[in-house]
């Protein structure tokens, strides 16, 4: 059982059998329904999750008026959480929602630093797995504050193509803060110009 985790973990460190097992003890498979909630902020983070397959969406709702902004998306063999409100014990100031049905293992905090006391490889790992959230919600965000909506949709497709076959055109459009008319005429325009391909 967890094997795409195993199959994970391995191509990030040379685990042992025996800390290969310790996942089985400490994880829980979960699959959630399109658009379920994973979490729902305020409330506290509790879950570390590893996507088995699916799709999670983290947003926040404006108090103003109550839209949804888009501030990622986790695809398979990514690990989703909220990361402040998870490692703090703070409310959450982001929701995550399954975009497809989703099937995710899950860790709490208390099963986790077990984990970390019993093989000290696995807080390795986690700090690995907690720089690459890091770079990528840095890259984001950097690319949402000093790029045109042109140069932020061509990032996207260069680093994350697999976005745009699987998750809705509103969503993504949302990710890179424009209208999704305005993300169609951009990618027609791009395209006929055969500035950028697929």
């Amino acid at each position: 059982m967890f094997e795409p985790l195993k199959d994970y973990c391995l191509r990030i460190l040379p685990f042992t059998d025996e800390e290969l097992r310790a996942v089985d003890e400490h994880f829980v498979e979960k699959t959630f329904k399109r658009r379920e909630l994973l979490l729902e902020a305020p409330r506290t983070c509790r879950h570390l999750f590893f996507i088995v397959k699916g799709s999670v969406r983290y947003f926040r709702i404006k108090e103003d008026d109550g839209s949804e902004t888009t501030c990622d998306i986790s695809l398979d063999n990514q690990w989703a959480t909220e990361f402040v409100s998870f490692t703090s014990g703070t409310p959450a100031r982001l929701s995550l929602q399954a975009l497809e049905e989703t099937t995710v293992y899950c860790i709490d905090k208390a099963h986790l630093y077990a984990l970390y006391k019993a093989f000290a490889r696995y807080e390795t790992f986690g700090r690995l797995i907690t720089e690459r959230i890091l770079q990528q919600s840095i890259d984001t965000s950097v690319s949402l504050a000093s790029q045109k909506p042109e140069e932020r949709f061509k990032h996207l497709m260069q680093t994350r193509a697999e976005l745009f076959q699987r998750v809705p055109r509103k969503f993504i459009a949302n990710l890179l803060g424009i209208s999704p008319e305005s993300l169609s005429r951009l990618q027609k325009r791009i395209y006929s110009q055969n500035k950028f391909l697929t």
